[in-house]
């Protein structure tokens, strides 16, 4: 059987941490989401500010701006003054630029009744904070990890192991911030870089966000 080679996805692309070197190819079958009511994915970032939140009780948050990340680390989710700077810089970011912005949060992958319970109350934490800042829940974005790994690590990432797929998540993350990063640190690296481009974000920053994002493509051709 011959190996499958390895496609990286949005590994390369205009997006978090460096230049682009590749063009993120969209699939026929996300051609025709507009025609379904979606937004498909864009091969440039959108003209927008994604929170990315590597959902669990340890949470990996990181900010990005327009695909570029801005800073990134972890954090405990009972501590609600960090999660509440967290979230008001990333909305002072927005205002700056005059950016819509969107939090985007891993869904829970599965596991026992405790896990999903806490992965759950973690979610909703951020969420808390979220709409304590006054921000509406029709900007924040759930994404399954094989959504977003398949999307940037590529599909062969799908079939790991736990540990391997976290070594490989840590392994791109440091190509694309140039540092090592704790394993929930650079998911959420890894999380704001798909956002930075997916139609589910494109969605949400609407028809007003995504004329913006295309002005913004068009000056930075010229």
């Amino acid at each position: 059987m011959k190996p499958r080679k390895v496609q990286l996805g949005l590994f390369g692309a205009s997006t978090i941490g460096g230049p682009a070197s590749s063009i993120v190819r969209v699939p026929e079958r996300d051609r025709s989401r507009r025609s379904r009511g979606r937004t498909s994915p864009s091969p440039k970032p959108w003209a927008c500010v994604v929170l990315g939140v590597d959902t669990a009780a340890t949470s990996g948050w990181c900010i990005a701006v327009s695909g570029k990340r801005v800073d990134s680390g972890e954090l405990s989710t009972l501590d609600t003054p960090e999660l509440s700077r967290v979230v008001r810089w990333a909305l002072d970011l927005g205002r700056l630029g005059g950016l819509r912005v969107v939090l985007v949060l891993e869904a829970p992958w599965g596991g026992s009744v405790t896990v999903v319970a806490a992965l759950g109350a973690a979610r909703e934490r951020w969420e808390g904070v979220w709409r304590d800042a006054g921000q509406t829940p029709r900007r924040v974005v759930r994404v399954n990890p094989s959504t977003w790994r398949s999307a940037v690590l590529g599909r062969s990432s799908i079939g790991m192991s736990r540990d391997a797929v976290r070594a490989f998540e840590q392994g791109v993350a440091r190509a694309v911030v140039g540092k090592p990063l704790g394993p929930d640190e650079a998911a959420a690296v890894l999380i704001a870089r798909w956002g930075s481009h997916a139609g589910e974000v494109g969605k949400v920053i609407g028809v007003k966000g995504r004329k913006a994002s295309m002005r913004a493509w068009l000056r930075a051709e010229n």
